[in-house]
């Protein structure tokens, strides 16, 4: 009997030994959710923000980002209102649990203050064409809404606002029981993207002015379903992407800048209320009695976007107008400057620096400067009233170009700290696809066949990759467990099978440049390392002498008991 102990005792210790060794694999495929056409990580159920990356917006400060790790939970928000999520977590609107199980804390008003975007990872649009997604809070999608964009040029082909917004007969239908809170609510939706199908896109959060509830949840983000859904009216997603007028005919001039024309003639605006056009008769010259203003319908308590036309940077490199209303909120009151195409803000400004507790209707001259802008492209102006309290307004007019920046005092302040590009990272490419690469193969390696896995789709996949990643991911000094992995296993499948099953090997750096492949490799990857690291091999050795050593100890007993 005790030596039936002692041998399963070592055989258990072994056993556990083996079970570190072969859990490997699995540990550092955590991740292994992603595909080229999936999201990494879009339920965000490995609890952080694994696969996205945050990008702050106002003045770089770490204190005014929107988005943290510590907003990813399973938690509810204000008591005990369900988000309505998929799985264990989503991307909430709070973050830092009280303790134990509690409620996740809001912190009021810096919540609404924060400013930023949050970057997914690149997918392939296939299957359908169709997405879906689930998304909470932005009260007034002209400020707070998801993205969809062109990995290749950032172009954004699509712009979605959470329009059930705080609807609690709409979360109760789709909860299945009484909702009395829905303003962080997740609802549900869907969208035809099929005429961008083999694109390569990714999603983008944006939060971008502060407060009226500028804050997004989100969660479920699905890139690939394989047949159309049906979704009904209420969870078919609406795209709100802007229209830009006059791009193909923009010149180095604002249209009807002056408002001339008796209305908003080359402009156009994002709510269906707010922003409109007065004629002022009592002004003293003919160019003071016409101006745009947000308060023309809800007063003080409408929001939205005045957006001009399309123009661009040349001779005139500055931009004058008159300003009035509520200018020392700063960050919900502003001009940007965004490119066309891509609508990337690449300029914001505020009120004057002399003007920073202004409020009120009398106006005061602002300038632009905008020199730092590509000529060769176009650009437009949005003026944005994000503000639904006292003096929640913004009135311009004359608005114009000029080549004379002086005086300097009339300079509006530029905003520092503004994201211009969302690259992805090419480490966070090479990450996710060696973890799609060890979940594609690890039945094959199971088995110990070569056919159950397409080799010729991981290389174009493969292919996909910035060359930048390509680089890394053969780079033999990266040390992150799903590349090196993942890299291993290709070798030791190439040395294998490859032969056989006519396969080309893809792990190639951007001068296509084939990672080295031995042949001295082992001969059942999915359980063991190349390697044995050196904490293994001491864990081994100590695992082993103690074995032994309780193996003697009990065959000593064994002998004096007789």
């Amino acid at each position: 009997m005790k030596k039936r102990l002692s041998i399963s005792l070592i055989v258990g210790v072994f056993a556990l030994l083996a079970n570190v060794v072969v859990a490997k694999p699995d540990i550092v495929q955590v991740k292994a959710d992603y595909a080229p056409y999936q999201v990494l990580n879009g339920g965000f159920e490995t609890g952080d923000l694994t696969g996205w990356k945050v990008y702050r917006l106002w003045k770089d400060e770490s204190g005014m980002a929107a988005f943290d790790a510590s907003l990813v939970h399973g938690h509810t928000y204000f008591g005990s209102n369900p988000y309505g999520r998929d799985g264990n977590y989503q991307l909430g609107i709070s973050s830092g649990p009280n303790s134990g199980d509690g409620p996740i804390k809001w912190d009021g008003g810096m919540a609404e203050e924060r400013m930023g975007y949050l970057r997914s990872s690149d997918f392939i649009l296939g299957g359908s064409g169709w997405i879906s997604f689930k998304l909470g809070g932005g009260k007034h999608p002209s400020f707070a809404y998801l993205s969809v964009r062109k990995a290749s040029d950032d172009t954004e082909i699509a712009r979605f606002g959470n329009r059930h917004f705080n609807d609690t007969a709409k979360a109760s239908a789709q909860y299945g029981s009484p909702i009395t809170n829905a303003e962080a609510f997740l609802f549900q939706y869907y969208y035809d993207l099929s005429a961008s199908l083999g694109e390569k896109l990714y999603f983008l959060l944006c939060e971008t002015a502060s407060y009226e509830w500028s804050v997004l949840s989100a969660d479920s983000f699905v890139t690939y379903i394989e047949s159309a859904p049906l979704p009904s009216a209420d969870q078919t997603a609406i795209n709100i992407l802007p229209t830009v007028l006059n791009i193909g005919t923009a010149d180095n001039s604002i249209k009807n800048g002056y408002f001339a024309t008796g209305d908003l003639t080359h402009w156009n605006t994002s709510a269906t209320q707010g922003w409109g056009y007065v004629y002022d008769g009592g002004a003293s010259h003919p160019d003071d009695k016409h101006l745009a203003y947000s308060d023309q319908t809800g007063g003080d308590s409408a929001i939205g976007i005045l957006r001009s036309s399309a123009f661009i940077v040349t001779d005139n490199k500055y931009v004058r107008y008159d300003w009035a209303g509520g200018m020392k909120y700063e960050k919900e009151i502003f001009v940007s400057v965004k490119e066309t195409g891509t609508n990337i803000e690449k300029l914001r400004f505020v009120r004057r620096d002399n003007l920073k507790n202004h409020e009120g209707t009398g106006f005061d001259n602002h300038i632009l400067d905008l020199s730092s802008l590509d000529s060769t492209k176009t650009y437009y102006l949005e003026f944005a009233d994000n503000r639904a309290g006292g003096y929640g307004i913004s009135r311009i007019k004359k608005v114009r170009f000029s080549n004379d920046f002086n005086p300097d005092y009339d300079r509006a302040v530029a905003i520092s700290g503004l994201p211009t590009s969302f690259v992805v990272d090419p480490l966070q490419e090479a990450i996710n696809y060696g973890a799609y690469f060890l979940g594609q193969t690890d039945a094959m390696c199971a088995a110990l066949t070569g056919n159950l896995v397409n080799w010729a789709n991981l290389q174009t996949e493969y292919g996909t990759l910035s060359d930048a990643a390509k680089d890394i991911f053969t780079d033999a000094a990266t040390t992150d467990a799903n590349v090196v992995a993942a890299r291993e296993r290709a070798v030791f499948l190439f040395n294998k099978y490859g032969a056989a099953e006519g396969w080309v090997f893809f792990i190639v750096d951007s001068n296509n440049v084939a990672y080295p492949k031995p042949s001295g490799v082992r001969p059942n990857d999915d359980t063991l390392p190349t390697v044995l690291s050196q904490t293994n091999i001491m864990l081994f050795v100590m695992i082993f002498v103690a074995s032994a050593g309780l193996y003697v100890v009990m065959r000593r007993k064994r002998a004096l008991s007789k």
